[in-house]
């Protein structure tokens, strides 16, 4: 809609390379159509949907880590930003487990981000119900690796220092 201070969110310095940005939302049409403008505008290089968030004020509305369980509104925000990107930049999408250990929803958003086009997903490997409390379930990321075949997957969670990230890789053989 043009506000200016998410306008003013989306500006980037003159050498940043890549220009990454991650969008959140629950309107597959509003996020197509601002994908649409940030790429016309030559703003970004890459796109990242973010369906992680666990806050229960973004929640509560059905949006952050909760969307992917609308997993038809799920599909069609990915579909629409990946359409509106229009192959000039990549579209990622990073998301949790699910909801809690009783509506688990990784498998199924990542073979929907897959079918739709999106370059490749990251998954937090925690529940929304989990915040950012315990510890992340890297098991979880070795699943959605097996699962997701033809893009990669990205772990997240409990990557501390250099050593953490090397040992997820290692355990999960995630892609990054």
């Amino acid at each position: 809609n043009r506000n200016e201070k998410t306008v003013k969110l989306a500006e980037f310095g003159t050498s940043e390379r890549p220009r990454s940005i991650q969008l959140y939302g629950i309107d597959p049409q509003f996020i197509g159509k601002a994908v649409r403008q940030l790429v016309e505008e030559e703003r970004v290089d890459h796109v990242d949907l973010n369906f992680g968030c666990p806050v229960p004020k973004v929640t509560k509305h059905g949006g952050g880590g909760a969307l992917p369980f609308k997993r038809p509104l799920f599909r069609s925000i990915v579909a629409a930003s990946v359409s509106a990107a229009d192959a000039q930049v990549p579209v990622t999408v990073k998301f949790r487990m699910g909801i809690d250990d009783n509506h688990l929803t990784y498998l199924d958003a990542g073979k929907i981000a897959e079918e739709e086009g999106a370059a490749g997903v990251t998954l937090h490997a925690r529940t929304v119900e989990q915040l950012y409390s315990g510890h992340a379930r890297w098991d979880a990321i070795s699943l959605l690796k097996e699962h997701v075949q033809s893009i990669p997957i990205f772990g997240n969670g409990d990557i501390w220092e250099p050593f953490d990230a090397i040992r997820m890789l290692r355990e999960t053989n995630a892609d990054g």
